[in-house]
């Protein structure tokens, strides 16, 4: 009896364990908060109402214009839109995860301007150059992003603009803008789902490699638990 007592006490004692982690896994900080971070590109400001927020808490993100104007806010991350949009200067959202947001500025007010960055191992370049365009104007820019060690997925545009030749897995990309363009050119990896800044909220957590070992953890301590009930009976 004492064994079987001993079996049922480490099948809890498993089971304990693997929901505890699992639980862990699914925390998106120890501290149970996101990070918010922001900056700026062109001529203004930027602040948010916090630099870390609860779960379901909010923050409010707040551009203030210098010599350019205020062309919208540029989000890394997963959350919900709680009022205003990506292009009101004063922008209140509920974070997913970690924040950064960048609030864009034109440096000149009768121009476009188009930022570009990688992600990955790569490069990529932007035609005109310097890379702004007369606002109004119709002209198009041509995004080339060239591998090195890492394959080209795909561009992620934060911006309002159409598509003149190529697509957003094509390496060249001709667009013609009709808002400041942020531009990034993603290398051996997937382009993030919020890497533009659209967002349904619908973002599931990622556990990694932890679900698969909790589930074993768990369907152990089961199993050895049907095994002691069965031996207590008997």
């Amino acid at each position: 009896m004492k064994k079987v007592i001993s079996i049922a006490l480490v099948a809890l004692m498993i089971f304990a364990l693997a929901t505890a982690s699992f639980s862990a896994a699914e925390s998106p900080t120890p501290e149970g908060k996101y990070k918010i971070t922001v900056s700026t590109e062109g001529s203004g400001t930027a602040t948010s109402s916090a630099i870390s927020v609860a779960e379901d808490g909010t923050v409010t993100l707040t551009a203030t214009e210098g010599d350019g104007y205020f062309t919208k806010w540029i989000i890394t991350g997963s959350y919900t839109g709680v009022s205003g949009d990506e292009y009101s200067p004063e922008f209140t959202i509920k974070p997913n995860g970690d924040i950064t947001a960048i609030a864009s500025f034109s440096v000149e007010k009768d121009y476009l301007t188009i930022f570009i960055e990688t992600a990955g191992d790569g490069s990529v370049t932007a035609n005109p150059n310097p890379a702004k365009i007369k606002k109004g104007s119709g002209d198009t820019v041509t995004l080339t992003a060239t591998e090195k060690d890492a394959p080209f997925t795909g561009w992620a545009l934060a911006c309002e603009y159409e598509i003149v030749e190529g697509s957003l897995t094509s390496k060249t990309l001709v667009i013609k803008p009709l808002t400041d363009v942020h531009a990034t050119a993603y290398f051996g990896q997937a382009v993030p789902a919020s890497a533009s800044g659209t967002n349904n909220g619908s973002t599931s957590p990622q556990t990694g490699d932890y679900t698969f070992a909790m589930i074993a953890l768990m369907l152990m301590a089961m199993g050895l638990g049907v095994f002691a009930v069965k031996k207590i009976k008997e």
